[in-house]
Formats: structure tokens, sequence, C-alpha cells
């Protein structure tokens, strides 16, 4: 059982938004005997100064509903590795590079015969608008694999709550853009996808408008054969 439970409220730091989402692949310091992995060879921060989980770091203490699944999801009840990310459905910049990136994995860790010991939580922070229907449209448009029982699209109650878990607990700040009048608004905010391993520790923590597939797969490939 990890200690962790994953998706519920907490306290935490914010990372302020930027335009558009933040570029430039980072992983950060830290860790210690809990990972597989070693340290980035990018590291440039230590973990404890970064607003986001990073490398050695427990995964944040939360539940959340599953959008789809009609059931929540909570990290002290996975016994797997977990690829998380934070994304919005009508997002055009980052969102698809980040989601795509997780099908790819997913992809790969099912035809490797690792598809039961990975979940991957992908967490809406606009609710309002990604439903269950509209999340489910998104899956198929996205080639997600929602029959492998390994995708789960957890989903705040609302924007507050979204604001809570995903800026507060998880140090994604997000930030409308637009009209916030109409239901064309956008969001700026940090594109990261977080990889962690069966026991809820970090191993790397990926920023950037593309985080290759590639890249997390065999950094994934390697914690799950450790």
């Amino acid at each position: 059982m990890r200690r962790r439970t994953f998706l519920a409220t907490a306290g935490g730091a914010g990372l302020a938004a930027s335009a558009g989402c933040l570029g430039g692949v980072t992983s950060a310091l830290g860790g210690g005997g809990d990972t597989v992995l070693g340290k980035p060879d990018d590291q440039t921060v230590r973990s404890a100064n970064l607003p986001y989980p990073a490398y050695g770091q427990e995964l944040p203490e939360v539940t959340l509903p599953a959008a789809i699944a009609d059931r929540s999801v909570s990290t002290g009840d996975l016994d797997t590795a977990v690829v998380m990310t934070f994304f919005y459905s009508h997002c055009n910049t980052v969102c698809p590079f980040l989601i795509s990136s997780m099908r790819k994995v997913q992809t790969n860790a099912i035809e490797a015969g690792y598809g039961d010991q990975v979940t991957f939580l992908p967490v809406t922070f606009d609710p309002k608008r990604d439903d269950a229907a509209r999340l489910r449209e998104y899956a198929e448009m996205m080639n997600v694999d929602l029959g492998a029982d390994n995708w789960y699209f957890p989903r705040p109650d609302d924007h507050d709550h979204a604001k809570e878990v995903v800026g507060d607990t998880f140090g994604v700040m997000f930030e409308k853009t637009g009209s916030t009048d109409s239901s064309m608004y956008m969001y700026n905010h940090l594109g990261l996808l977080l990889l962690a391993n069966a026991d809820g520790y970090v191993e790397r923590a990926y920023t950037g408008n593309d985080p290759a597939g590639d890249r997390v797969w065999s950094d994934l490939e390697t914690v799950l054969q450790a």
C-alpha cells in the first residue's frame, strides 16, 4: 500500500503562470533511497525549492472523482507506478502534447506487458467544461485506451476545488485568459508531467511544451524493471 493518497485537498505553494505554457524540460534535485532512477542530469535546483512535487518527493495526499469511471481515485489505493499530468481538454497548446505523450506511454506499457503496473492520471482543472461526456469524447480523439482499466480522468468538483487541488496542493497554477463570461475562455498554465514509482515517490518531473513520450517510457520501463 502506498503511503500517499492522491487526489483530496491540501495546502501548498503556488507557481505563477506565464503567458501560454512554460517551456524547457526540467527535472529537479532531491530524493534519496526511495527512488529507482538517479538524480536527473538536467538538475538545477533542489526539489524542496520547487512548487510542484519533484524528484525524490512523495505525491501529495488527495482523492478525486474519476469522471468517466464513476468512482474515486486515491493514490493510497494504488500499488502501481503513476504517470500524471494537469490539463484541460479545450487547450490547443501544451495539453495535446502532454496527453499524447501519456497515451504513447500507455500503448508501450500495454504492449510490453506492464499495463497493470502503471496508472495514468490526467487531472482536469476545467471541470465546468470537462464533464464525463466531454472527457470520453476527448479520450477517443486522443486514441486513449479506456478499456485497459489503467487510465482515469480525475475531476475536481468545481473551479474552487480545482484551484485547491491543482494550484495549492500540486503547485500547478492556472489562470483564465480571454472572455471569462463565455465558454471560449482558455488558460495560461504550467505544462507538467509526473512519473512516480509504486511507493508514491516522484522519479521525474518533466516540464515544458513537449515532454517526449519516448523519454517518459524509457524512465518508466527502468522503474518497472527494478
